[in-house]
């Protein structure tokens, strides 16, 4: 029986034992023989207009050869003319590359679950739980 306390004072330093130093992310490690950090790289990308102005942008991570994308926005202004399109398949194209053998994405109802699965992404899973009849979507592709 665990006779310690837990509380919510805490340092930087040791919030990054619990995740990286001798927690979490060594046992990952550990466990999959190194996989986890193939090819380990992040995928950044920016969408910018005639004037060089971002409008749109995608933000991913890669591990266990999966492109994770974690982020993918374009502009209302932006939308509907491809610039989404070409920001994931550039994601996609430079995982794949790297080694990367699926894609993996979360998005909810109200976001872009159509556009994930007009570029070839299945549903996995859905969580319904949510108020106001919001999903959340799990969705993966094999690049």
């Amino acid at each position: 029986m665990f006779n310690g306390m837990i509380d919510n004072n805490y340092t930087e330093e040791e919030l990054n034992d619990i995740v990286c130093k001798n927690g979490l992310l060594q046992h990952n490690i550990d466990s999959t023989n190194g996989l986890l950090l193939k090819p380990g790289i992040q995928i950044n990308l920016v969408g910018r207009d005639e004037s060089g102005n971002v409008v749109g942008g995608i933000m991913c991570n890669t591990y266990l050869l999966c492109l994770d994308i974690d982020v993918l926005w374009v502009h209302e202004s932006h939308r509907g003319v491809g610039l989404g399109y070409r920001l994931i398949s550039e994601a996609e194209r430079i995982a794949k590359e790297a080694g990367c053998l699926f894609a993996i994405t979360t998005t909810f109802s109200y976001q872009a679950p159509d556009f994930y699965k007009k570029q070839g992404y299945e549903v996995y899973a859905v969580v319904d739980d949510f108020p106001e009849n919001i999903c959340m979507y799990r969705l993966k592709k094999k690049l």
